[in-house]
């Protein structure tokens, strides 16, 4: 017995010592990323990501953002894929994991993935099929957004967790497909949910004329008086641009009970932005569509009674423990040992998908047909900065074409 207890102090402390955070096993990889080194930064998850531990549904997020922001979108899509499926069998619960996670911490666990990261894996599946053209394959993934929601909704989760972002998406490409019917469900979904989003207007009132239906119409120029114009003229088409700002909030001890989680903001030093042609011809400013950081906060606050629960039931578990050693041992001191050790062991559960944003906006020109070139200014303290410009981008009639875009400040 006695060796046995032994032999369990001596792997404790071997946990201990050999712990290496998650933030600590991928800072290589994340300050690659931010740096633009894509390639680098894929290669080391990759490696990480083949190990096949409790952290693999993490590091295949990781990579599918890196190959997202690296343009690579099937890569990514592919990615994405092997995540969700990896998140699907992650929601079975694990008796033996669980109880190891009460005895030492919850790492000994498969990471399961917060609910808003599970929506993310989709949303980033729908906007790597746009990119690529593949209006059906991004439809797909808009519907599973919907259904995921409606499963969490149906649990009892908060109507925070609408993404107005993937519904609007959805509406923005059946109706660049001529789909109207569909687009106008979906705009008018996104009424519902964010009514006041500055780019939801012109569209929602234009599909409504275009399908006759005159009392909605009178409705919503009542509801938008500002909206005096919302036709789009035959000869033009428009450029959506899809956004991702910033740093996701970050996972932290929290000081009034360490053993749990918070959520940490990642300031930005840009205030505001500008999406326009080089001839200032149109211009808009990016608008968030799903505040990231906002939605993780809160998503997390809502399961902290469960945590903080579940850990001061933990430590009651190793005093318990703890005490059996020092029966079987008839040592106070091994007891005490048992306890530190076990207490060593146990911290707050720091993981979650760091690439993130902080959140996704969206910018929508109505520019003629032809060829233009686009620039993203963004607004810090110093003023105005270009950012970005794209050249020669095809804008067709009654088409939309999308554009994709990450800044980290």
């Amino acid at each position: 017995m006695r060796r046995c207890l032994g032999a369990f102090l001596c792997l404790s402390l071997i946990f201990v010592m050999g712990c290496a955070t998650y933030a600590h096993k991928i800072s290589g990889a994340r300050n690659l990323f931010e740096m633009g080194q894509y390639d680098s930064a894929a290669a080391e998850l990759k490696l990480l990501a083949d190990k096949n531990d409790n952290d693999r549904l993490l590091y295949l997020l990781e990579l599918g953002m890196v190959y997202h922001s690296a343009g690579k979108y099937l890569d990514a899509i592919n990615a994405f894929k092997e995540a969700e499926k990896i998140a699907v069998l992650n929601d079975y619960t694990s008796v033996s994991q669980e109880v190891g996670s009460v005895i030492l911490n919850d790492s000994t666990k498969v990471y399961k993935g917060e609910d808003f990261e599970k929506i993310l894996i989709n949303v980033y599946l729908a906007i790597d099929y746009t990119l690529l053209g593949q209006w059906e394959a991004a439809l797909v993934e808009c519907r599973r957004v919907n259904q995921k929601l409606d499963v969490m909704i149906s649990q009892g989760k908060m109507p925070y967790q609408y993404n107005s972002f993937a519904k609007y998406l959805a509406a923005a490409l059946f109706e660049s497909q001529g789909e109207i019917n569909d687009a106008f469900v979906d705009y008018r979904t996104v009424k519902k949910w964010m009514g006041n989003f500055a780019y939801l207007p012109g569209p929602l009132m234009r599909v409504a004329d275009r399908l006759k239906a005159n009392q909605e119409l009178e409705t919503y120029a009542k509801e938008y008086p500002a909206q005096k114009k919302y036709a789009l003229p035959k000869d033009h088409g428009e450029v959506v641009l899809l956004l991702e700002q910033g740093r996701a909030p970050y996972k932290s001890p929290n000081p009034a009970f360490e053993l749990i989680p918070q959520f940490l903001r990642n300031p930005s030093s840009y205030q505001s932005g500008s999406f326009r042609d080089s001839k200032k011809i149109a211009s808009a400013s990016p608008e968030i569509l799903f505040d990231i950081e906002d939605t993780a906060i809160k998503e997390l606050d809502e399961k902290m009674a469960l945590i903080t629960a579940k850990k001061i039931g933990g430590v009651v578990a190793k005093r318990a423990v703890a005490y059996g050693v020092g029966k079987a041992t008839k040592s106070k001191d091994a007891e005490l040992l048992s306890f530190l050790l076990l207490r060593l062991t146990d911290q707050a559960d720091l993981r979650s998908w760091v690439t993130l944003p902080s959140n996704l906006r969206l910018a929508r020109l109505a520019l003629p047909a032809g060829r233009h070139d686009l620039v993203l200014d963004m607004v810090a303290y110093g003023g105005p900065r270009e950012v970005k410009r794209w050249e020669k981008v095809q804008v067709k009639p009654g088409k939309i074409t999308f554009l994709n875009y990450r800044v980290f400040e």
